[in-house]
């Protein structure tokens, strides 16, 4: 059988509680719905740190960040000065990093990539995927295609004017996040945009099997969408998240003092529903633009030679536990993705709660496509997407350090999640243990609860084990920490 198209469909910020196939029952998403009934839904799947540039760094390596080294997004150089180790952050994904780009090139694919790339230079081909390259930066880094295009067009102030007014940082001062209506139309939109060149890319004449990422920046903030996508969804028909009261004094003082929790210290019911609302917008347009490109496959004839996958670079807390955002929460909401593959004839619909990590995606796609692959840490969960296994991971790890404006404030933390249990271990902070099968909302803290001390050891033992496994340079610092917490 031939090799396979892979169309790698990657979200920024995409929560899976805002996608209808994952029950949200009033998102506007029938595109990525179809998708999902066409394929392979993952429940479990999850991002081994809940920020954009480790997180990619870790899907295309298969690494997880104390690995590839970018700890953090992609501001310069950084450095910890921990008492056994030094850790520096890197601001690029490095060419010696073997890669998931690197593997399929080498393969004989020809290789595209739209959209941000977000792991360092994003107006040069990186790791393989140097066929097609038409990317952009992110907003506040100047002048790029996507700008270039806008430009042309006479709405580049209007862009860079509404990122600056609608941004969550911009929310900081009045504790509300803004949100709202966009001038540009849905022709010039920065998504739309991206889905254009990948089309055009897929359009291309060529013999070669072909992956291609598009790369949408959307729904990441600022929430801002244009019409007819603003008023999709009425604030009054919402659902607010179960645990928007959460005031988080027993839960890390880390959550507290980050931007996700500070920056929406004043919103009240109405701001949330507000929010949430255009929230929904804004993956609705998403979803439409993914629609464009599920037409384009089927316009060509490629749909049932193309591997097509939606997943996001990590969540959003959008209202949970009283959050916007990402890291370093480690809530479900945060570290949770939705994940859906689609091969029509090779893998049947289904749905699995079988445990996966980003960091499996290269091995996965490597197994799928018959690519040799150096997949780092990862796992090929090939079998689990084709039914005939039921799980192939008991449990999945994250990590976290820290995030401007917080980067002298460590965030440190070792995260095991298993069926049950999530355990998120902070190297200096108040520690977190969940039994999600009782308390699915994470409410309950049972860190300091005795009768839970034969879980709390095992699960921070099973950390040690897999920072020694790893090599995590840190070690010693993690097994401090488990130390107290068998002590407890």
């Amino acid at each position: 059988m031939p090799q396979p198209n892979v169309l790698i469909i990657l979200c920024d910020q995409l929560a899976r509680e805002y996608v209808g196939a994952y029950g949200n029952r009033i998102a506007r998403t029938p595109h990525i719905d179809r998708l999902a009934a066409e394929g392979a839904l993952l429940t479990n799947a999850y991002v081994p740190l809940p920020v954009c540039s480790p997180a990619r760094a870790s899907m295309y390596t298969g690494r997880y960040p104390h690995q590839h080294l970018l700890h953090m997004n992609g501001h310069p150089e950084h450095t910890w000065h921990t008492s056994v180790a030094r850790l520096t952050n890197r601001p690029v994904l490095p060419e010696s990093v073997p890669s998931l780009g690197q593997a399929f090139k080498a393969a004989g694919y020809r290789m595209g990539y739209t959209g941000n790339w977000h792991m360092g230079d994003d107006e040069t081909p990186h790791h393989g995927w140097t066929d097609y390259w038409r990317t952009y930066r992110y907003w506040r880094n100047g002048r790029d295609y996507y700008v270039q295009h806008l430009e042309d067009v006479g709405l580049a102030e209007t862009f860079h004017d509404e990122h600056r007014r609608f941004s969550f940082g911009s929310g900081l001062p009045a504790g509300v996040v803004p949100s709202g209506r966009s001038a540009i139309p849905r022709e010039q939109a920065r998504t739309s945009w991206t889905v254009d060149q990948a089309i055009a890319f897929v359009e291309e004449i060529d013999t070669r099997p072909w992956m291609l990422t598009v790369s949408i920046k959307d729904p990441h903030p600022p929430v801002i969408m244009p019409d007819p996508f603003a008023n999709l969804v009425r604030p009054e028909d919402v659902d607010l998240p179960a645990s928007l009261a959460d005031d988080q004094l027993s839960k890390p003082g880390a959550y507290r003092r980050s931007p996700g929790f500070l920056n929406v210290r004043n919103m009240r019911e109405s701001d949330w529903r507000r929010l949430i609302a255009h929230y929904h917008g804004l993956v609705a347009h998403v979803d439409a633009e993914v629609g464009r490109l599920l037409t384009c496959l089927d316009e060509q004839g490629l749909c049932d030679e193309t591997i097509v996958i939606l997943l996001s670079d990590h969540g959003e807390m959008m209202g949970a536990h009283r959050m916007v955002a990402k890291g370093p929460a480690l809530y479900e909401e945060s570290i949770g993705i939705p994940f859906i593959l689609r091969w029509p004839g090779q893998v049947m619909p289904s749905r699995s709660d079988g445990m996966f990590s980003t960091i499996d995606l290269n091995a996965t796609l490597g197994g799928l496509c018959g690519v040799e692959v150096n997949a780092g840490e990862g796992l090929d969960q090939s079998a689990l997407l084709r039914g005939t296994v039921a799980s192939v991971r008991d449990a999945v790890f994250v990590e976290f350090y820290a995030s401007p404006p917080n980067v002298d404030d460590w965030m440190f933390a070792k995260t095991i999640r298993t069926e049950r249990w999530k355990l998120n271990m902070f190297l200096f902070d108040r520690s977190e243990l969940y039994d999600l099968e009782a308390d699915p909302g994470e409410m309950c803290n049972l860190i300091d609860d005795a009768a839970h001390a034969e879980i709390r050891r095992d699960l921070s033992e099973r950390i040690v084990v897999w920072a020694e496994a790893t090599a995590d340079p840190i070690v010693p610092l993690v097994k401090q920490a488990a130390q107290r917490l068998t002590l407890a």
